[in-house]
């Protein structure tokens, strides 16, 4: 089974079930229905995926009764097979602008998590009294579910996909949702207690849950890197908002961090609930998960099991062992026996996008991890192959980070490298430059030139590798667009 079928049939086990409770679940929906219906309920954001926070959003409250109305920046073109989609639902859309009007007569304001707290719409509604929400607390408000959330800046989908996995080979009941483009609000109806729901959680998600008292029941930090520092204004704002997963949770709470981050680390010395450290090496504590002499071990209340030989693990990389330790824990968390755990760590090829084998071409791999938007991620990368058998497709636009350590990457282990335009792209050729490389950049202005350009300069045995350390804005609608267009042009040669 390929990766991308492997996620699909994560997606569709966590999504549907013949057996539905006719009690707790029909006793919410129409605890929900009476809530909603006849209210004016504003969507601020449509998005275009189809089981994205607003499209999921604006089909839930349809069918609870309520007023719809969505709103996107974005055009009635761009934005056509969504509204296609949630065609007969007496839904208004209102496309290519904001109406503050439409904030004055709410009842009710879901913003996408791309809807920032400071936008004008939402402090519209603050100052009118009218309540924000999302679709991540709608369902945390009501779900009967044990939550198992997932955030970091590396690793949250891999992780949160692997949780689940490991819930599905003990024949439990799980969903999974979230930032992995999937809302919770698709399959809120149909969850039922004892059901285990595995939520990523973005740091825009998790910045009203202090707020509103909410935290998962079980908490993962998988790490915490420099990101989004083109949003935050330092990297303790973003870890804040990143922390709010753990900062609501009672005694009776599990946090799962990395003792090896020094920033989760931090949080994790204050967590109100039961900890568990997560390590490359043993720790001390009395809840761990951690590698010793080749093997993950797991030591709960002082006693310790071998799970698994860390070469057992499919999915390869430290950075995804260290993802694997983390999703062990949480597994354990909610009750999960050892062998489902051993199971899931031997047959999980991980998700689309994520160091994904597009083609092998006249003996060069082409490579796809267009997911990795960070420097950091980039490295990590880099690091899974052979030394100076790489070649690099990388840049983009940027998102206020450093370049040093990617560039310092770049010249001890990449062979070469083709930089696709943006100010990310600038900021590393300025730090590739310092470096006295004999064989610089190719700058190129689109996918179809990169891959080109690519594929001339690997010989047989090496790697073509899409890992873009930087936003795509810019020269790509989003990261799936710059994905889809690397896989097109790598299909392409001939």
């Amino acid at each position: 089974m390929g990766r991308l079928e492997l996620f699909n049939f994560l997606i569709i086990h966590c999504l549907l079930s013949t057996l539905h409770s006719l009690g707790t679940t029909k006793h919410m929906h129409d605890s929900r229905s009476k809530r909603y219906k006849g209210k004016k309920v504003l969507i601020l954001g449509l998005g275009r995926y189809p089981q994205g926070s607003g499209s999921s959003a604006a089909r839930f409250f349809a069918r609870q009764g309520a007023k719809v109305v969505v709103t996107d920046a974005k055009g009635a073109a761009d934005l056509a097979e969504s509204v296609r989609r949630l065609k007969g639902l007496g839904i208004e859309f209102v496309l290519g602008r904001h109406r503050l009007s439409d904030v004055d007569r709410a009842d009710l304001v879901v913003r996408n998590p791309g809807v920032r707290n400071d936008s004008p719409l939402v402090l519209r509604a603050k100052k009118k009294g009218v309540p924000v929400t999302s679709d991540i607390l709608v369902f945390m408000r009501d779900t009967p579910a044990t939550v198992v959330g997932v955030t970091g800046t590396r690793g949250k989908s891999t992780t949160s996909a692997l949780i689940a996995a490991m819930i599905a080979a003990s024949k439990k009941r799980v969903w999974l949702g979230g930032n992995i483009k999937v809302s919770p609000l698709t399959f809120a109806d149909k969850v039922k207690a004892g059901d285990i729901v595995v939520l990523e959680l973005s740091s825009w998600m998790l910045e009203p849950f202090p707020e509103h008292h909410l935290s998962p029941k079980v908490a993962v930090m998988t790490n915490l890197m420099r990101d989004h520092l083109n949003t935050y204004p330092s990297m303790e704002a973003y870890g804040r908002a990143k922390a709010g997963i753990f900062a609501s949770q009672g005694a009776d709470g599990i946090a799962i961090l990395s003792h090896d981050d020094p920033w989760t680390r931090k949080y994790g010395r204050a967590v109100p609930g039961r900890r568990v450290w997560t390590s490359m090496k043993p720790v001390a504590e009395a809840n761990a998960v951690f590698v010793r002499g080749g093997s993950i071990v797991a030591r709960e209340a002082g006693r310790e099991t071998e799970v698994a030989k860390t070469d057992s693990v499919l999915i390869r990389g430290e950075h995804n062992l260290a993802n694997a330790l983390s999703a062990v824990a949480a597994a354990r968390a909610v009750g999960v026996p050892f062998g489902a755990i051993r199971k899931a760590l031997k047959t999980f090829e991980g998700l689309p996008d994520r160091m994904q084998t597009v083609r092998e071409f006249l003996g060069v791999s082409y490579m796809n991890d267009s997911t990795a938007t960070t420097p950091d991620a980039t490295i990590a990368a880099l690091r899974t192959l052979p030394p100076r058998k790489t070649v690099l497709i990388s840049g983009g636009a940027d998102k206020e980070l450093e370049f040093k350590g990617l560039a310092r990457a770049i010249d001890r282990l990449a062979k070469a490298y083709v930089l696709l335009p943006g100010n990310a792209t600038e900021k590393l050729v300025a730090e590739l430059g310092k470096r006295n490389r004999k064989t610089g950049p190719v700058i190129v202005g689109s996918m179809r030139e990169a891959v080109a350009v690519a594929a001339g300069l690997a010989d047989r045995g090496d790697t073509v590798l899409l890992s873009p350390g930087a936003a795509s804005f810019g020269l790509f609608e989003n990261e799936d667009d710059r994905s889809k267009k690397f896989v097109e042009e790598v299909k392409r040669l001939r």
